[in-house]
């Protein structure tokens, strides 16, 4: 059984909301606005802002203005963070050996600790973790105009 209302925030999500080019852009700034709405409702594990600086560093040719600017902005927003518990850990090694990298078993055994669900872009991410604690950002409404 899942809250649909916890979501852990995968970073492709947040990376969407500082790049035009980023698919599904109008779903990230849809995720964005929920986020200020209802910050209660998003968690990201401690990895989150490693991943975020990142993948920002390279996405941005190492802008270092441009990736403190954003990471200001999404330090912000006041995230909560959570460390996976030990049986966490446990399924972060099962679904690392079924084919999620050690960064998303991360935020979906983190989801799965919270009876949440992993908000991600990742399609083939989402595929192999069976859709188990997912939600696909296509899915997520786009932000209204």
């Amino acid at each position: 059984m899942t809250n649909d209302d916890l979501f852990v925030l995968d970073t492709s999500v947040a990376v969407g909301w500082f790049f035009l080019d980023e698919p599904h852009r109008e779903q990230c700034l849809g995720v964005r606005d929920a986020v200020r709405e209802r910050p209660e409702s998003f968690i990201v594990p401690s990895l989150f802002y490693s991943e975020f600086v990142h993948v920002l560093a390279r996405k941005s040719a190492c802008n270092e203005a441009f990736i403190n600017e954003a990471l200001r902005l999404i330090l912000r927003l006041g995230l909560r963070v959570l460390l996976p518990s030990q049986s966490a850990m446990v399924r972060l090694v099962h679904w690392s050996c079924r084919g999620l990298s050690g960064y998303d078993a991360t935020f979906l055994a983190l989801a799965e600790d919270v009876h949440g669900l992993w908000l991600t872009a990742d399609e083939k991410a989402i595929r192999s973790a069976h859709g188990k604690n997912c939600r696909a950002l296509r899915e997520w409404p786009a932000r209204a105009v």
